[in-house]
């Protein structure tokens, strides 16, 4: 399919729109302040991890609750620090709203519902405990989340240069296939650094893991995801090619794969 019609397809042009009007306006982010996330574990947090939580990641945190054992991905071990979902560099620790984003969507074609059905201040209670199950946020902080800055206008360019650095440049086709269902040639031998078999994302559902905004999607090229074999390409594209690539992968999108 050609570059125009696959930026007509999935109304990248819209979506910016929306977008560019949302920083325009000076809509803020959810800060800790804002959510009343606590500093120290708290009984109600404890009780809460212990009730909705540890089902899945386990009295200790360590991703061996007994539902884990017939769920792929297998849960979070929270005893490694290592988070996927973050607006922090490469390596980096999440920030606590990160990891309130994460409690309330949920992750898309995971196990991990959203925890929505909670009260803001039940997820708020639940972070200092995810925390204390690693001695990573003991040692060190966060960095600063990355500054996305405006997204570049979609058009039928971007798109073809995103296509480039898809399939020559990075050859993300080797994972997640030529039309980014997910299955390509390598997709059978991905882990995690953990050891855990892990299945290249489909792109064609447009339900992205970590949010479906054009924004997210280019966090996710920014920050890669830690613990799994998503690098992030910071380094090896410029902001501008990152926005190319975005563009590109966006456009994989089939409206009639969102609906299932």
């Amino acid at each position: 399919m050609k570059p125009k019609a696959l930026l007509n397809k999935v109304g990248l042009w819209s979506a910016t729109a929306a977008a560019s009007a949302a920083l325009v306006i000076g809509i803020a982010p959810i800060t800790a302040k804002a959510l009343n996330i606590p500093t120290e574990v708290t009984e109600e947090g404890k009780n809460t991890y212990k009730k909705y939580c540890s089902p899945c990641h386990g009295e200790e945190g360590k991703g061996d609750g007994p539902l884990a054992r017939s769920m792929l991905p297998k849960p979070r071990d929270f005893t490694r620090g290592a988070y996927k979902f973050r607006t922090t560099p490469s390596g980096s620790l999440p920030t606590d709203e990160d990891i309130y984003r994460t409690i309330s969507y949920g992750v898309p074609n995971s196990t991990m519902i959203p925890w929505d059905i909670l009260t803001e201040q039940q997820r708020a209670s639940v972070i200092p405990v995810l925390k204390s199950f690693s001695e990573a946020f003991e040692v060190r902080k966060p960095e600063a989340p990355v500054d996305v800055g405006l997204e570049i206008r979609p058009t039928e360019k971007t798109v073809a240069d995103g296509k480039k650095i898809y399939e020559e440049k990075l050859e993300c086709w080797k994972c997640h296939g030529v039309e980014g269902r997910g299955d390509g040639p390598s997709a059978a031998e991905q882990e995690d650094d953990f050891g855990f078999p892990i299945k290249p994302f489909d792109f064609t559902t447009g339900k992205f893991k970590g949010g479906n905004s054009s924004r997210d999607v280019y966090l996710r090229f920014t920050t890669g995801l830690n613990g799994a074999p998503m690098p992030s390409f910071a380094k090896e594209l410029t902001d501008e090619q990152r926005w190319c690539l975005t563009h590109y992968v966006m456009s994989l999108i089939k409206p009639e794969e969102t609906s299932k």
